[in-house]
């Protein structure tokens, strides 16, 4: 008895203490969060609304200083274009939303958070062919609160909106392609297995960044899913851009901790506040505990591509996952089926906190690529991969394109987000003695917006 008597007495003991240390702060305060959206611009947040999905999305404030909110409390804001001086944005026309209160943020009783729902104009806004790319956007400037002061330095949010079509992702592509000379000798076939792109042209039109076997380069198809499927070829009209291929690549290791997560090597986040940032969509990867191993975290690509840098965000929390000493890169070798050096960090460069560890190597054409690490006293952990590339394809389907034409049905399930294709390639003189039929299908997978890899349930 006088043993339960004592627990209960430290038990209070331990309460009362916590208690103490629960108080607010002398001074509450108000502000705009400091999140980005995928942009890389401070005090700018891009959003998307999807067409199809609803046109309308929320911006807020929060309340810091106080644990808990008992009371109603206010933010005054008003729309200020000067905020938008020096910046490559375009204020939104006010023809173009409308939003729930034009003065205000109220901050509920309960909440630390205080919103207004803006509504997008379904006509104006989506019939604007700017409104596809971060264009238009709201400058917001706290004037007055409730509250003891605005934190100066988040008074002020460009709120840049842009829609994107329900249509807009990365698909699984799955088929096959004959590729036939005008007498009906076949040159080529084979199956289709890869990863695509569908980027938003303007309203249910996406252009996929490649067809067939190719993700890239000068192939590249429009297609609409309206009440019929709308294929063309679209010649690329810029120089193919390298693109972080990691977001379309199978990531494997030889040991992750179960308590941390592989996919978070490719999940998407391109913005880490520093290297203790465990705020990624995934988490992050670690292999506690690995101290003086190498360890590797390897890519499989969706084909062969031509690949010519390297981009690591490490990650530590100061313990048992630390910043690696050393660390090298092999690509794989489909000739000599073996794994081949292509860097190696000898002059200690590619380790350091806080920042992209950027590595750019002589461009070569391969299907999978291994980042070797270790610590020499601790395990290694990493925030985000990127690997950039463009399609490293060749063969006869690689020939300049002139047109594209169906042969058989074309359709989407929109129960599956499911396209069927079934088309023919016509090439351009003096390759136009052949052509190439393709059958296939696009399964839409996940989406990145705003910064954030949305998958499909």
């Amino acid at each position: 008895m006088k043993k339960i008597f004592l627990f209960l007495i430290v038990v209070f003991w331990l309460t009362s203490c916590y208690d103490d240390y629960r108080l607010d702060y002398p001074y509450s305060t108000v502000a705009f969060s400091n999140a980005t959206g995928g942009s890389d611009q401070p005090g700018v947040l891009w959003r998307s609304v999807v067409k199809g999905e609803g046109l309308k999305l929320d911006a807020g404030i929060y309340l810091a200083g106080v644990i808990e909110n008992n009371q109603e409390r206010w933010v005054d804001f008003q729309i200020d274009p000067s905020i938008l001086n020096d910046t490559d944005y375009e204020l939104m026309p006010s023809d173009y939303y409308s939003m729930s209160d034009n003065s205000r943020f109220v901050i509920p009783s309960g909440s630390h958070v205080g919103k207004i729902t803006i509504t997008l104009d379904s006509l104006s806004f989506v019939n604007d062919k700017n409104a596809v790319k971060p264009h238009y956007a709201i400058p917001f400037r706290l004037t007055q609160t409730s509250e003891d002061s605005i934190l100066s330095t988040q008074s002020t949010q460009i709120l840049v909106v842009r829609y994107i079509s329900s249509l807009e992702g990365f698909y699984i592509h799955e088929g096959d392609f004959s590729t036939v000379e005008d007498d009906g000798s076949v040159l080529n076939d084979g199956a289709i297995n890869n990863v695509l792109r569908a980027s938003t042209v303007m309203l249910d039109t996406v252009r996929m960044n490649g067809m067939m076997n190719l993700t890239g380069a000068d192939f590249q198809m429009n297609v609409a899913a309206g009440s019929d499927v709308f294929i063309e070829y679209y010649p690329n009209p810029d120089p193919v851009e390298p693109e972080n291929i990691a977001l379309i690549s199978t990531p494997s290791t030889d040991y992750v901790s179960p308590w941390e997560n592989l996919d978070a090597i490719n999940s998407g986040y391109n913005n880490p506040q520093n290297s203790e940032d465990r705020s990624g969509p995934d988490g992050i990867y670690g292999n506690w505990f690995s101290g003086e191993m190498w360890r590797y975290v390897q890519y499989d690509f969706p084909g062969p591509f031509n690949i010519n840098r390297s981009d690591v965000y490490w990650f530590t929390d100061g313990g048992g996952l630390q910043i690696p000493d050393s660390t090298y890169l092999e690509v794989w070798d489909d000739e000599t089926e073996e794994w081949v050096e292509i860097w190696r960090n000898w002059d200690g460069s590619g380790v350091s906190a806080n920042q992209w560890n950027i590595t750019e190597f002589d461009a070569v054409n391969t299907t999978a690529i291994r980042m070797y690490m270790k610590s020499n006293t601790e395990s290694v952990g990493i925030i985000e991969w990127r690997v950039w590339g463009i399609s490293g394809a060749v063969g006869y389907e690689v020939a300049p394109i002139e047109r594209i034409t169906q042969i058989g049905e074309n359709r989407y399930d929109h129960s599956t987000h499911t396209f069927y294709f079934n088309y023919r390639v016509h090439y351009e003189p003096p390759n136009n003695y052949y052509h190439t039929d393709v059958s296939a299908t696009l399964t839409w997978r996940n989406r990145i917006r705003d910064g954030v890899n949305e998958w499909r349930r």
